[in-house]
């Protein structure tokens, strides 16, 4: 073990992120305790998609640690044995300003480099007969995208990292971090050389300073899942509200008009922050979702409205008759207020807290886990990050 790398790792959270940093030391070598205060992971990153998104990401740094993510869930659901289908993703347009953005997308020399396919709107319905055709303008098709059931992933992991010998603490709750050591709710203590928190909202109990400092906020999403379907989508599936979501289409000089579009045409759906992924699982059921709600705390109600208006926005863009929802959920995670997809605090010298990852978690903590670990070995006192 290199002289700088630390023997004793505790992470707090069994989310993914505290699982890809879990598998990530351990494979560097470090001995790891995992301290989880539920019977298993049951936060933010079972709520999600379960979608591999490196379409999402600008091209650049970002975009790299998201093929990383790619690249490392192909690897580990071969090695561990839950399903993880590389689909790739079909972002599809139906206004002008939609595929004015498309266009000029596909147009960069990075873009030409990574695969994408601009398609015809018949290209489109051939290759992918479940898409709507009616005012379809085109498509595009990525194909680094991933498709898995998040809980399926997350136990797979659990149950590796256990066969490997890493420690799991659940039904433990984590009360105080200490400089060397974590105590947690009934007495016990548990020292380490290096700490990582992932405990996504929860984490504002441990450090609510360092937190509101950060310029993140609490986001609740509405999410569903369908009974399977009889025949395959084919992609993960996106249309217009989408691409004015992510940061990939941000510098498109018509990401402006069709955001002017949008908000003048689809104003309920932007109030809600309602934009719409069709991820179809191996059983052939559809993960559908999503909207953004902000605040500091929320109500308990579950707004049928909004799901409402999921459905209606999935109808615009495929044809699934006679799909049937079997259930609908919420989930909360932290998201930055100035833009960030990731935001990495030091809060203790030997504390690393991972937050507001948004929607990305899955997609870009195998990056952000390496740049962890390795930044161990590099010094005694690793920077906090913010991307």
């Amino acid at each position: 073990m290199p002289q700088n790398r630390p023997e004793a790792v505790v992470i707090i959270g069994s989310g993914v992120i505290g699982l890809t940093h879990a598998l990530t030391a351990h494979e560097a070598g470090c001995k790891v305790t995992v301290i989880e205060r539920n019977t298993r992971p049951l936060g933010a990153s079972i709520r999600n998609f379960g979608t591999i998104w490196p379409i999402g990401l600008a091209f650049g740094p970002e975009r790299e640690q998201a093929l990383l993510g790619s690249k490392r869930w192909r690897e580990v659901s071969k090695r561990i044995g839950f399903a993880a289908d590389p689909c790739g993703s079909l972002s599809v347009a139906y206004r002008d300003e939609a595929w004015s953005v498309l266009c000029e997308f596909s147009a960069q020399q990075a873009a030409a480099e990574a695969g994408f396919e601009l398609l015809s709107p018949d290209d489109a319905v051939r290759r992918y007969p479940l898409v709507n055709p009616v005012g379809l303008r085109g498509a595009v098709f990525s194909p680094h995208e991933i498709c898995l059931r998040s809980a399926d992933a997350l136990t797979g992991l659990v149950h590796h990292l256990q066969s490997l010998g890493v420690d799991f603490e659940f039904e433990t709750c984590a009360i105080k971090v200490h400089e060397d050591a974590v105590e947690v709710a009934d007495g016990r203590v548990f020292k380490f050389d290096r700490c990582v928190i992932a405990a996504g909202e929860e984490m504002r109990i441990l450090f609510p300073e360092q937190l509101a400092k950060a310029s993140i906020r609490p986001c609740r999403l509405q999410m569903m899942r369908s009974e399977p379907f009889p025949q395959r989508l084919g992609a993960i599936m996106v249309s217009d509200l989408t691409l004015a979501h992510y940061p990939a289409f941000k510098e498109c000089p018509s990401m402006t008009a069709l955001q002017q579009s949008l908000d003048a045409t689809a104003s309920e759906f932007q109030e809600w922050g309602v934009h719409v992924i069709a991820a179809q699982h191996s059983d052939n059921s559809f993960t559908l979702g999503d909207s953004h709600e902000y605040g500091p705390d929320f109500t308990p109600e579950h707004w049928a409205h909004v799901d409402e208006l999921v459905l209606k926005n999935l109808a615009t863009f495929t044809r699934l008759p006679g799909l049937k929802i079997a259930s609908n959920w919420q989930g909360v995670y932290l998201k930055s207020t100035v833009g960030k997809t990731q935001v990495v605090l030091q809060p203790r010298e030997r504390v690393t807290m991972v937050t507001a990852m948004g929607g990305l978690g899955m997609t870009l903590s195998w990056g952000l886990a390496e740049q962890t670990v390795a930044s161990w070995s590099l010094s005694s006192s690793p920077p906090a990050l913010t991307l």
